[in-house]
C-alpha cells in the first residue's frame, strides 16, 4: 500500500493486511488476520499472534510480543499508543494506553500482570 515500509525478513502470514504509512521493521512476524492500520511503527524481532489488531497511530518498540486476539486502540500522531521495548501483550487484551518496556499486560482494559 501507499507509503509503507517493511524491513529485511518479515513474515507476512496468510490474510495479514497492511493499510498505509506503516513502517515495519525486521523480521516482524504477523500471524494469520492480523492487521496493521495507517501510520504505524512496528520495530525489529515484533511477534503478532493471529488475528492482531494494531489500530492507526501505534507504536510498537523492538521484541515486543503480542498475543492472539489483542487490540490495541487507535492512537494520534501528538500522542502515540506506545508498546515498549520486549512488552508481552497477552491474548484476548484490549490495549487503551501505552505500556511501559519488559511489562506484560492482560484484560480489557490492559492491564500490567500482578506477580
Amino acid at each position: 500500500m501507499h507509503g509503507n515500509v517493511i524491513g529485511e525478513g518479515a513474515i507476512l502470514c496468510a490474510y495479514t493486511t497492511i493499510t498505509s504509512n506503516a513502517k515495519i521493521g525486521k523480521y516482524f512476524h504477523a500471524n494469520i488476520y492480523s492487521y496493521v492500520a495507517h501510520d504505524c511503527v512496528i520495530g525489529d524481532f515484533v511477534t503478532f499472534a493471529p488475528d492482531v489488531h494494531c489500530n492507526g497511530g501505534v507504536m510498537v518498540e523492538d521484541y515486543a510480543y503480542i498475543g492472539t486476539g489483542a487490540i490495541l486502540k487507535q492512537g494520534t500522531r501528538e500522542k502515540p499508543i506506545v508498546i515498549g521495548r520486549g512488552a508481552v501483550v497477552g491474548m484476548g487484551a484490549v490495549v487503551t494506553k501505552s505500556v511501559a518496556p519488559f511489562t506484560t499486560v492482560i484484560g480489557n482494559p490492559a492491564a500490567p500482570l500482578r506477580k
